[in-house]
């Protein structure tokens, strides 16, 4: 079989789509965490790996202290430190209204 330009150029968009289609396993460890303010499908997580797991109070606690304690935007993140620090306390507020945040929790660096 001869192997012409336009031949392996559709194998090629046939792998990629067959790439691009795979569903990543739900029993990997990365992806099994539960609730989450960023999941790995999101656009904002370039890791491939889930953030700031809220499935308990304890956790989402957890999540307000660590978030704020960031000095800088974290590798995994493609936003602003603002931006992370105010959607995790969104998303503990959204499930969790009657944990109360302070000033503290939500400026950056201050945790």
């Amino acid at each position: 079989m001869k192997l012409t330009k336009s031949k392996l150029r559709q194998l090629i968009k046939e792998e990629i789509q067959l790439f691009l289609n795979e569903k990543k396993d739900p029993e990997a460890k990365v992806r099994n965490r539960g609730d989450v303010v960023f999941p790995a499908a999101s656009k904002d997580v370039k890791d491939d790996k889930d953030h700031f797991p809220i499935n308990s109070e304890d956790q989402a606690r957890n999540a307000l202290s660590r978030a704020s304690q960031y000095s800088s935007v974290p590798k995994w993140y493609s936003g602003g430190l603002d931006s992370l620090v105010k959607r995790v306390q969104s998303a503990v507020k959204r499930k969790y209204p009657t944990i109360e945040t302070t000033k503290k929790s939500a400026t950056p660096g201050k945790g």
